[in-house]
């Protein structure tokens, strides 16, 4: 095979070394599919997928020519070559891929990774991703923003994590009215209901109706109701009763965490909060859970009645 004459990403023009427009793309993309917690496998199957030529005529991605990109400190400017990355992003690659090697003999049977709900930033409201390396002694456990603008990094070892979910769920199982049920509002059929309950009037004071066309125009209208029906008390309800039924929690509850939690929210001090299903907010301090952040007092309006309306 032919080898390329120059790292991936550049070109020479009048003999001196510049950025290939299209390379240097894919190079930012490598790198930031890496960040965002891509595997190398991954990333080069979808360049191979996509047709991305490492060299004219060639594909052929795979780990170790990915790895040996993310490696390569001349994308920071080294060796005479422009630079694509800065120092502080290298870094945070090479420290990807440490950790990585780190957890080759992690359980992945734990709890922690079967949670599969958002962890969301509170610096910008992306969702982050769990790093782990147990050369760490204090806290082997960390959340890094996937954002590439934010990467902000929360350190929470995930025994903690677990714990205080389990928290929040059981102020919400031993006050099962903490879920708030909106009353149903009396609504009016919608126009496009009442044009077909019109027609079906007409269609069966007619003498010479078609009664298989009558019976799909009735199942039409049936289905145009039903998809009026406002969901959100029934997913209230179904809440409220799943947890009323479960009981106080000793150890954190995989099934009950499914059922109910929508969202996880960690600040920056590791404090979490969970948004649960119906779109309340359970926080740790809060007296009712709500969906804006604010205290909610006993009866007052559900959030998701604004969400659904």
């Amino acid at each position: 095979m032919k080898r390329r004459n120059i790292l991936f990403g550049y070109q020479y023009q009048d003999g001196v070394i510049t950025l290939h427009p299209q390379e240097d793309t894919v190079i930012k993309h490598i790198f930031n599919q890496y960040m965002s917690g891509h595997s190398l496998l991954e990333i080069a199957d979808q360049l191979n997928a996509d047709n991305v030529k490492y060299q004219p005529g060639v594909t052929g991605w795979n780990k170790s020519r990915i790895m040996r990109l993310i490696e390569d400190k001349r994308y920071t400017g080294n060796g005479g070559f422009p630079a694509i990355i800065d120092e502080e992003t290298h870094q945070a690659l090479l420290q990807i891929k440490s950790e990585k090697n780190t957890q080759s003999n992690t359980n992945r049977s734990a709890e922690i990774f079967h949670i599969d709900v958002p962890v969301i930033c509170p610096a910008c409201g992306h969702e982050m991703n769990r790093r782990h390396d147990n050369r760490f002694q204090k806290c082997q456990q960390r959340w890094v923003c996937t954002n590439a603008d934010c990467r902000t990094v929360i350190h929470k070892p995930d025994e903690e994590l677990l714990h205080d979910i389990t928290i929040l769920l059981n102020r919400v199982i031993v006050n099962p009215e903490m879920i708030q049920i909106p009353a149903t509002p009396d609504t009016a059929p919608s126009a496009q209901v009442r044009k077909m309950e019109n027609e079906i009037g007409r269609q069966m004071d007619s003498l010479d109706r078609d009664k298989t066309a009558l019976q799909k125009m009735m199942f039409e209208c049936v289905s145009l109701k039903y998809a009026d029906i406002d969901s959100a008390p029934h997913i209230d309800q179904r809440l409220k009763a799943e947890l009323a039924n479960a009981g106080p929690l000793s150890n954190f509850s995989m099934a009950i965490f499914k059922r109910a939690v929508k969202e996880i929210h960690l600040e920056k001090d590791g404090t979490v909060s969970i948004k649960l299903i119906n779109g309340q907010m359970v926080r740790k301090d809060d007296e009712h859970g709500t969906s804006d952040g604010n205290a909610q007092e006993s009866g007052t309006q559900n959030p998701r009645q604004s969400e659904y309306s």
